[in-house]
């Protein structure tokens, strides 16, 4: 189905992000890329759906054939035809705002007749019963909703092959489980699953292959027998996550401290529904967990608390001293969900330090090796991986000392050495003069790093 030989790429010219990838994938089969952050896992999904060469402008070496069709001499679309995508942020998937136009799209652009599309979506329901979110605005969706539509919409195009770079990245553990079913469906109707991927444990009794990924090559292949033998330590030391289920084991807050949370209160535009805390009190020197599913309203919590929020009614005090949004603004820093939104230089070294007056360049240095961003530092941030960027931001975060920080998903698409250099950091920042929150679907992170957990 998917015969890769010699595959080579680079950006331009930085040093090749790819080298030598030879290998099969089997009509039907699942195969699953891992390894750490940057080694190039997404590189390879992007060659194979064409993205890497006709998007991104990256040079390719080598041969990929789909269906014995080879892919330099298709064009894009054509590749479309053979290949779906699920990426790593739902919102870079969708054209339309209505959700049902958005799984139809795809079937308008090839032509179907409306009959054809019925039938179409009709057997996507059958296959999965997602009624819920037809005709609903894509931007009310929560993360796990938009990934869902996005894997529907997969299916519904009618392609052999679904490449899923990251699919679980900013997904609670709940709509984890509908993802996997929905793999676990997807493979059951003969579609061949090709997956990138940090979080494997709902992947285990899915994949049938599974390939380590380091510096750009194919470290080790491994088949799923083989795989589950591995101990977990042997695991961690190769940079990959736990291959089992992790349970959340920090304690709740416990509702004492300096910073005390009289009232918050912001109503979300367009639904009936809003956000409501009262009487809460955070401890200085604590790491805060902040945890629940999908669409609750955490990152909008985190907004709340540093005084994003305009039109939230809030009554938050520090020792005693009422703090005003803006008050609160000068205090705090933040890495967003999509750090997308954050990085702003022409490279690493420049976008961790700005905006800080007097900063040490070995504080900086010493950070970006921690991270592993050290040998990147001249690097433009837009050229990185997604879990890259996510360091980036942090790094940012960590040199600024805010007396208040809070993390959105810090550790989305990170492997597990990144993860734990991550936790490392961010406690090396406790004091008695900051707070940290922490928003995560990751409970192997939180174990390493919450003090305390506040479930919403």
């Amino acid at each position: 189905m998917v015969e890769i030989e010699n595959l080579s790429l680079s950006y331009g010219n930085s040093p090749k992000v790819l080298k030598n990838i030879s290998l099969d994938v089997k009509k039907g089969e699942c195969v699953l890329f891992t390894g750490k952050s940057g080694s190039g896992k997404s590189s390879i999904i992007n060659s194979i759906n064409g993205l890497a060469v006709r998007y991104d402008g990256a040079s390719m070496g080598g041969t990929i054939r789909i269906d014995n069709k080879d892919i330099k001499n298709l064009e894009l679309y054509e590749i479309s035809l053979l290949v779906s995508n699920v990426f790593q942020n739902p919102k870079t998937h969708f054209f339309n705002i209505n959700t049902t136009l958005e799984l139809l799209l795809y079937l308008e652009n090839i032509g179907l007749s409306k009959k054809q599309m019925d039938e179409r979506l009709n057997d996507m329901l059958d296959l999965f019963p997602i009624e819920h979110l037809l005709n609903r605005d894509i931007f009310k969706l929560s993360g796990g909703e938009k990934q869902i539509l996005c894997i529907a919409a997969s299916y519904i195009s009618g392609t052999e092959i679904i490449v899923l770079d990251e699919p679980s990245s900013n997904l609670d553990e709940e709509n984890i489980l509908i993802i996997k079913e929905m793999l676990i469906k997807l493979k059951d109707k003969g579609k061949t699953l090709i997956i990138s991927e940090h979080r494997i444990f709902y992947l285990m009794d899915i994949v049938d292959r599974v390939f380590l990924i380091k510096d750009g090559e194919i470290q080790k292949e491994y088949t799923q027998i083989d795989f589950m033998k591995i101990p977990s330590e042997k695991l961690k030391k190769l940079g990959l996550r736990n291959k089992n289920r992790v349970k959340l084991t920090v304690p709740e807050n416990e509702n004492k401290g300096n910073l005390e949370v009289k009232n918050i209160e912001f109503k979300f535009n367009g639904i009936d529904k809003k956000l409501h805390l009262k009487d809460l009190s955070f401890e200085m020197g604590k790491i805060y967990g902040i945890v629940g599913t999908n669409g609750l309203g955490k990152s909008t919590l985190l907004r709340c608390l540093i005084g994003l929020e305009r039109k939230s009614k809030d009554e938050i005090y520090l020792d005693g001293k009422r703090l005003s949004k803006s008050d609160r603004l000068k205090i705090s820093s933040l890495v967003m969900q999509d750090v997308n939104h954050q990085l702003f230089t022409d490279s690493i070294a420049s976008e961790v330090s700005l905006g800080i007056k007097n900063i040490e360049s070995s504080y900086v240095e010493n950070i970006l090796k921690k991270l592993d961003l050290y040998e990147s530092k001249d690097r433009h941030p837009m050229s990185l991986s997604g879990g890259q960027k996510q360091r980036v931001a942090i790094a940012s975060v960590l040199c600024k000392k805010s007396k208040l920080m809070f993390f959105d998903e810090p550790t989305s698409g990170m492997d597990y050495c990144n993860m734990m250099n991550i936790s490392h950091l961010i406690n090396e920042c406790k004091s008695d003069k900051k707070i940290i929150f922490i928003v995560s679907h990751d409970q192997e992170f939180l174990n390493s790093i919450a003090d305390n957990v506040i479930y919403l």
